[in-house]
Order: structure tokens, then sequence, then C-alpha cells
């Protein structure tokens, strides 16, 4: 990769994980590109920093916080991230796994909830399943669906695949591994980054709209489900999340590692890159900055182009 598009998105990242953590208060949502806590190539523990926690009553490991550089499970830069990253997996006993927990006040109406995921085996196969994955918390208990990566094959670990496990109209849960939006979440190689992105409707109880982003190719797919309901199903009922969890697998050994980057969860802004609910000189900056790369689109096309900067500028002032 060019030396000097990397810096730039490295640059924006960081820009970015730095001014949602200073507004997320004010806003009523929440970011981080994780650049704000301690990390070190051996891995930090997660727990305790920036209010994550284990959930009580489960069976969990922490995760950690690396650096990109040097890191022990070999992730490589994300190509739209800062310096630091997350991931997490459990010890290889089958019963215990890593979690990582934080509240958050979610609302009513249309949230999105966007990050970057990376999946790593550093074994021999055959593993189990499952790798990681991301949801809304309490699950069961709350207006909520899980987002899980897993194998596409136990016996070779060489590709994953990241489905949606949400609820029929009825409210019965998918099986695993979940409904599959199309070929775009399936067959995804190794240590590779990945935007996803979630649009979920509280008011009808759904999961409207998913998106995935080739991090490196900027190639993008969209998904818009009829039926994937949050739990309650069609008719809904169940209370508002409290908040989100990251998960990461175990394997046997331990070595189904998760990883995740710039997470982002509010209400829908796009031209807001820098999650402080109003399209400004610093968005456009942003923008700027990520030219020619996924990092600053705005209008899902996978790139950051004229169109992007003609849809911030009409999108100038106060989100809605």
């Amino acid at each position: 990769m060019d030396s000097n598009r990397l810096t730039c998105r490295m640059s924006w990242s960081v820009c970015l994980g730095a001014v949602l953590l200073a507004c997320q208060a004010a806003t009523a949502q929440y970011g981080t590109g994780f650049e704000t806590i301690n990390a070190s190539p051996g891995g930090t523990v997660l727990t305790g920093q920036d209010a994550y926690y284990i959930p009580a009553g489960t069976d969990s490991v922490d995760f950690y916080a690396y650096t990109y550089t040097g890191n022990v499970l070999s992730i490589v830069q994300n190509p739209c991230g800062g310096s630091q990253f997350v991931a997490g997996t459990g010890p290889g006993n089958g019963t215990t796994y890593a979690r990582a927990q934080r509240d958050i006040t979610w609302g009513t109406g249309v949230w999105v909830a966007t990050y970057d995921a990376a999946a790593q085996y550093v074994a021999v196969p055959p593993t189990q399943n499952n790798i990681g994955s991301f949801s809304l918390q309490p699950y069961p208990g709350s207006a909520s669906y899980i987002h899980l990566f897993s194998w596409v094959d136990i016996n070779t670990a060489d590709a994953w695949q990241a489905y949606y496990l949400a609820y029929d109209a009825n409210g019965v849960a998918h099986a695993q591994p979940g409904q599959s939006p199309g070929t775009q979440w399936t067959n995804l190689p190794l240590n590779h980054w990945y935007r996803f992105r979630t649009t979920i409707d509280f008011d009808l109880n759904r999961i409207t709209e998913v998106t995935i982003t080739d991090l490196e190719t900027g190639d993008t797919a969209t998904f818009n489900p009829a039926d994937w309901y949050l739990e309650g199903g069609q008719a809904g009922g169940m209370p508002i999340p409290t908040g989100f969890r990251f998960f990461g697998g175990g394997g046997t050994p331990s070595a189904n590692y998760a990883a995740f980057d710039n997470l982002i969860i509010g209400t829908p802004c796009p031209a807001d890159l820098n999650g402080d609910r109003t399209v400004n000189t610093t968005d456009l900056l942003l923008l700027l900055a990520a030219w020619g790369t996924p990092c600053g689109d705005v209008d899902g096309d996978g790139d950051t182009d004229t169109s992007d900067l003609l849809a911030l500028l009409a999108a100038w002032g106060a989100c809605p």
C-alpha cells in the first residue's frame, strides 16, 4: 500500500476517534477508534478502560487492546485505522470466551452501528466455532440481535462468514450460523479488514439494511432484508437495549481471534464524519484527508470522491 495513503487513513481515524470520544456524552451516541486507551503489542486488558466490563453471569475472559505495530496476533494494519485495535479469544476449552460489554444510551427510531472487523486464526486446524460477534445487549431481553462471525469450514479455518442472528416475524430466533445477506458476506479471507454497517429501526423492531465494505478495495455490497426482526418479532414490545458487546471465540487451543476497530453507534447522519451531530469544516477536512480511500465514504459506494464531497456540502449544518 502507498505509504502516503496509509498515513492519511491513519490520521483520519485518529482524529475521528478523538473527537467522537469528546462528544459522545452530549450526543447520546458512542464512537471510538480505541486510540485513547492503553494498548501494547502483547495486549493490554480492555476491561476497566473506557467503561468496558465483563458481563456478569457469563464464563468470560478479557478482551485486550493491541497496537498494530508489533502486535503478537500479527493483525495487519487497518487501512482506515489508527495505531490501536481490540481483539479477543477464549482459552480454548469450549465453554469460556472473551467478552467486552459497554453500556450506552440507545434511543427510539432509526440507529446505525458501524465497525471494522477482521478474523485471525493462530493454530493448526481443525478448530471450532465461533470466531466472534457484535451484539446489542441484553440479549435476550431487549430489542436485540447478534452479528455472528463463524468459520466456513472448521477443518480448514481459512475463510469466515459474517451472518446475522435476528428473529422472524413470529419472534423465533434464527438458527446459527444465521441469515446470509449474500455471497459478499462469506468466504472472507483471514487477517483482512471489513467495515460493517447495520441499520436498525426500533419503531419497526427490524434490521432494515446491512452493508459490507472491503477496506482494501472499497468493494461494497448492501442488502435490505424484509423480514429480519429484533427480539420480539413483528409484535415488538421488548425494551430498548442498554449496551453492546464484543465477543471472541475459542478454538483448540485458544486460536479464534475477532478484532475490532472504528466503532460508531448513533442516529443516521452519513456526512457527519466526526460524530458531533454537525456537518462542518471538521468533516470536510476529514473527507479530503481520506480522498481516494473507503475511509471518508458518505454516499455508501465504497470510496471517497466528488460525489461524497457534494453529499457532504448538501448536508451542511446540524444533523436532523
